[in-house]
């Protein structure tokens, strides 16, 4: 259900010739105009704003594309030229003590909302719907935390997630399935309140993407040699 809304809000934005920067109805219209739920619409357009894809504003509305920098959480030392590798080391020392955080604070809500994230990686059938869920997944742990200074660099990471460059390519199922796995250990750890095995497993799992990219970039590297 969820993805055929997706898919009409989709649709919508095609059909209407919305570009970057143009701003989306109030949601009360946007949903009398899919004819679904401003509940439902709520849930797609947070799916296309944790991908980077539409941007929110307290009292601005909803734009398409990233947020402007001029809006954007900024914190000194994360700029425009940080390397995949220098993300990939913030990454490691960050989000474990996040997961750990947010296994204490995290709602029910939080945590069916974070498994359904798991559900959806494992069913992900292509790199962009992967990454649709794992953007998703990783800004919510963020949020459970309650903690606005770290949710702000949390969507700071996202947003610099999203640049081609960075941004963790899955095309095996093998490989979206080995970490929507890791996903899922996650959150079992937060389900069952412990801090320490949540931050083990994220740290295990961001290792993981780590390893990975740096073993597909050996062998470009080969490749060209």
């Amino acid at each position: 259900m969820e993805n055929s809304i997706l898919d009409r809000l989709l649709d919508y934005i095609a059909e209407h010739q919305l570009k970057d920067g143009d701003a989306l109805p109030p949601e009360r219209k946007l949903a009398d105009d899919l004819n679904v739920s401003r509940r439902e619409l709520r849930s797609s357009l947070a799916s296309l704003e944790a991908s980077g894809r539409v941007w929110r504003g307290v009292g601005r509305g909803t734009y398409l594309g990233a947020r402007p920098l001029k809006f954007a959480p900024t914190l000194r030392g994360l700029r425009a030229g940080a390397s995949p590798a220098d993300i990939a080391e913030m990454r490691l020392l960050f989000e474990p003590a996040l997961a750990q955080l947010a296994a204490t604070k995290a709602s029910r809500d939080d945590l069916l909302e974070l498994e359904k994230c798991a559900r959806k990686n494992a069913a992900a059938k292509n790199d962009e719907e992967w990454q649709q869920w794992d953007h998703r997944f990783h800004l919510l742990i963020g949020q459970a935390t309650r903690n606005p200074a770290l949710i702000s660099l949390m969507e700071v990471i996202n947003g610099m997630r999203v640049k081609p460059d960075v941004r963790e390519k899955t095309s095996a199922q093998e490989t979206r399935s080995y970490f929507a796995a890791q996903h899922q250990e996650i959150v079992s750890a937060m389900k069952a309140r412990d801090g320490e095995a949540a931050a083990r497993c994220m740290r295990e799992h961001l290792l993981s993407v780590q390893w990975r990219a740096s073993a597909k970039s050996d062998e470009a590297a080969l490749r060209q040699e």
